[in-house]
């Protein structure tokens, strides 16, 4: 008996294929079927030329040198508040007693003023209308004037210490906090952009020297699979799909550029921060 025309394996055990089948196969592997083109051809013109020879993955340093100045800005304004006449100064002036006590020493001055000018006067007044200029309720009635006038001062300067300490002061070193406290946050969401996007540079210059090094050897494989294409036995190469690394910084920069337009500087760290959790996600 003989083999089959309708391909495969015949009674003998030898396979074969219809003979459109192993025309094309022939043609397509030296003969030239396509047009005059042919795996060979293809396949000597590929061999040696690998398109990432002498690529490299995107260097994100100068984004990042802006990203990190951004914060820097800030950082600037908070150390101008502790530098020379800034907090440092302020709150010293704000709690320098020499300063209070010239404020209390006015304000006693003002108080005395008055006294003389106003207030003993009509009390005289008034203990000479009753003859008692003489008596000892003039003497104990301006001591007790005089009293009040000292409660008085002792009052007014323990509320301006107080409120110096209390308030000012509090309220500056304070505000000091917080801008320190908006700035280290910045910089610690920036610096962890900093290390995605470096160690994604460094993973994708690894993808492309592997693809430049596989490249000659996935040239024959898909050689291989026009060879073994007749029987069905193809294997697919492998195909190198983002990281989730590139997913995340690919977040970062487009959040980074979508909060420059919005507000530079501030906007930008902002943006790149919810972009890059964006790509978290969207890798997850």
């Amino acid at each position: 008996m003989g083999g089959s025309s309708g391909g495969g394996g015949g009674g003998s055990g030898v396979v074969d294929y219809p003979a459109y089948m192993k025309t094309f196969h022939e043609g397509i592997l030296a003969n030239g079927a396509m047009g005059g083109e042919n795996v060979t051809a293809a396949m000597i013109a590929a061999y040696g030329a690998s398109p990432y020879i002498g690529v490299d993955a995107y260097d994100p340093d100068a984004d990042l040198v802006s990203m990190i100045a951004a914060p820097g800005v800030l950082q600037t304004a908070v150390s101008l508040l502790s530098a020379g006449t800034g907090l440092d100064a302020l709150v010293t002036s704000v709690l320098d007693h020499s300063r209070i006590d010239n404020a209390v020493d006015e304000y006693a001055a003002d108080l005395d003023a008055r006294l003389v000018a106003s207030i003993l006067p009509r009390f005289e007044a008034g203990m000479r209308d009753i003859n008692a200029v003489s008596s000892s309720a003039f003497a104990i009635g301006r001591a007790l004037i005089e009293e009040e006038e000292d409660r008085l001062v002792d009052k007014y300067s323990s509320i301006v210490h107080l409120k110096a300490f209390s308030d000012d002061a509090i309220q500056i070193i304070g505000m000091k906090l917080q801008y320190q406290q908006a700035v280290s946050t910045m910089l610690a969401d920036v610096h962890r952009i900093k290390i995605v996007a470096k160690k994604e540079e460094l993973d994708v210059n690894t993808q492309l020297d592997e693809a430049d090094a596989l490249w000659d050897l996935k040239v024959f494989q898909y050689g291989s699979n026009v060879l073994a294409a007749i029987g069905g036995g193809t294997a697919n190469p492998s195909v190198n799909k983002p990281t989730m690394a590139q997913s995340v910084m690919g977040g970062a920069m487009s959040g980074a550029a979508a909060g420059t337009m919005v507000s530079p500087g501030y906007g930008t760290v902002i943006g790149a921060v919810l972009g890059a959790a964006a790509g978290y996600m969207s890798a997850s």
